[in-house]
């Protein structure tokens, strides 16, 4: 009889400090359209949706040059890039599940993932963060994450330097996300577009209730959602109104960020193809947190 385990792979190699960049200033665009000129050989970009102009007008560029160019985005959305008239490959995964993954690939040497789609709404209008990195380790690992959202296969949790990383679906990344919220001492906050999943609204409200402070942003998205009322009461939540709040993210005791695609829902962790990183770092956490305070200040 077979047994199965989860293998835990742990990548002891350097990796270069993070950029973090958020879409606050506006500059977001220019900064993915400078990461991918970059590019000498091959660029690989995986979103849900894809339809910024400036992006997939330097991706023309570079297929012209001759550089290989793959992209693969939800079949939902596939007519909203084809209006954009690309000339490099686009495909669309083989499953039912949402690609809700967001990153790109340089190289393999620049890794590009966040909260935000590479489109128009994403990129100049909503809430989003994105980090870059310049490893070879990591852009691997996502290479293999390109190939098996396309295939339609499962990996398991891998930890590069300060960072744990999760393909979803996974139970396993659902499980580890609670572990470290449930390990709070001092505070958790978040900014969540779609706050739907009740094991994460009951961590932390067991958190508050052992003297954690908890408090985050959702989006006006929520309105709707069956956890509503739940959101408001124990936890110092509010809800953006002027902007959409795209955010996927927790910080927890100014020092672990949990970031990525997966919105704490359960299609998040259970069905569609995410992204989910833990990282420990003051530095990357203290830059979510002013990115925080800036979004609850221009969204009320």
């Amino acid at each position: 009889m077979k047994r199965f385990f989860l293998a835990v792979v742990i990548l002891l190699v350097a990796v270069t400090l993070p950029t973090v960049f958020f879409t606050d200033d506006g500059r977001a665009v220019e900064r993915i359209v400078e990461i991918l000129e970059r590019a000498q050989e091959e660029v690989v970009l995986v979103s849900y949706s894809l339809d910024e102009q400036e992006v997939i007008d330097c991706l023309n560029r570079l297929c012209i040059k001759g550089l290989n160019v793959s992209v693969v985005i939800d079949n939902s959305t596939v007519s909203r890039t084809f209006a954009k008239s690309p000339q490099f490959k686009v495909m669309t995964d083989t499953t039912a599940a949402l690609v809700h993954s967001k990153f790109i690939v340089v190289d393999s040497q620049i890794v590009v993932f966040g909260t935000g789609n590479f489109t128009e709404g994403s990129l100049r209008e909503d809430s989003n963060s994105f980090i870059m990195i310049e490893s070879e380790s990591l852009a691997s690992l996502f290479l293999d994450y390109y190939k098996a959202i396309l295939t339609g296969d499962s990996r398991g949790v891998t930890s590069v330097g300060n960072m744990t990383l999760f393909l979803c679906p996974s139970e396993e990344a659902r499980k580890r996300v609670i572990k470290e919220l449930m390990s709070a001492k001092e505070e958790i906050r978040f900014a969540m577009f779609a706050f739907t999943d009740p094991k994460i609204l009951a961590a932390l409200k067991f958190c508050a209730s052992k003297g954690v402070r908890v408090f985050g942003m959702v989006d006006s998205w929520n309105e709707d959602s069956p956890l509503k009322d739940y959101l408001t009461t124990g936890m110092e939540v509010s809800r953006g109104v002027s902007i959409t709040i795209h955010d996927k993210t927790f910080v927890i005791d100014r020092n672990i960020v949990i970031t990525g695609s997966a919105n704490a829902s359960l299609s998040g962790w259970g069905k569609n193809r995410e992204i989910v990183v833990i990282i420990e770092s003051r530095d990357v956490a203290n830059q979510f947190i002013s990115h925080f305070e800036y979004v609850r200040e221009v969204s009320k």
